[in-house]
């Protein structure tokens, strides 16, 4: 079936809907994640290019041949899923992922300024911003696994009593977008330090494995950002509506 997309449709439903187009919408450097809500011409508008040539890439790009593999998680249709099967995902690939990365990043970039900031002098910085993220990204994923990621799960028991602040889950999500949008700020603020990750052509061994992983921790993390935003976090948000909704009922039955 041909893919409906036009000049006005959201990014984060291209997204959702087909995450086979996930890897055409990172070469395009369109922001299905922090910028999910953006259409296609909004987006277009941010680069320079053409809402038209955007989306007849987009709807021209071949179906996949066959069904995603377990381990390409990117292109599973995780609307499909329980919103706990979705969160031990996260926690079990995503979080693992970005733990491993910043430990391995900052051995690099230790390495890198040591023997290269008298030729790139903007490798100082970068590891201060590098630092910076993963701190960040570290006490974030913490406060998803203490406290958003059970307050989620709890949604979807229905017959447990809710523990937990008097406050609605949009308040500790609203706090997880605000991260997220900082993320991405600080990673294109290292494209523009590191003219667009590119690799210098002396660079040595360690400086291109540097600028590999960077770019890997940028892709995972839109995809992280992605599944979290625009489909535990609205799931959530409904779940809890229709838990109040049927609480409201069931006290307006019993004053009855």
């Amino acid at each position: 079936m041909p893919r409906d997309i036009t000049p006005d449709t959201a990014l984060r439903e291209i997204a959702t809907r087909w995450p086979s187009l996930i890897p055409v919408l990172e070469e395009l450097r369109l922001d299905y994640c922090c910028h999910g809500a953006d259409t296609v011409t909004q987006a277009a508008a941010r680069l320079g290019l053409a809402p038209g040539a955007i989306v007849t890439r987009l709807t021209a790009e071949p179906e996949p041949e066959s069904e995603p593999a377990a381990t390409d998680s990117a292109q599973i249709d995780w609307t499909s899923t329980s919103m706990t099967a979705l969160a031990d995902h996260i926690e079990q690939t995503h979080h693992v992922f970005v733990r491993d990365a910043v430990a391995r990043l900052e051995t690099l970039m230790e390495k890198c300024v040591a023997a290269h900031a008298d030729t790139r002098p903007h490798y100082p910085e970068t590891q201060s911003v590098v630092a910076e993220l993963s701190d960040d990204l570290l006490e974030h994923m913490i406060r998803e696994q203490r406290v958003l990621f059970p307050w989620v799960r709890r949604l979807e028991r229905p017959t447990e009593i809710q523990g937990g602040p008097p406050w609605s889950v949009r308040r500790p999500i609203d706090c997880m977008i605000h991260d997220h949008d900082q993320a991405g700020e600080a990673f294109a603020r290292i494209r523009r330090l590191t003219d667009d990750l590119s690799v210098p052509a002396d660079a040595c061994p360690t400086e291109r494995e540097l600028l590999a992983l960077l770019d890997a921790l940028e892709r995972d993390t839109h995809i992280h950002i992605h599944k979290e935003n625009n489909i535990l976090f609205p799931a959530a948000v409904e779940a809890e509506k229709r838990r109040a909704d049927g609480l409201g009922h069931a006290a307006t039955a019993a004053r009855s």
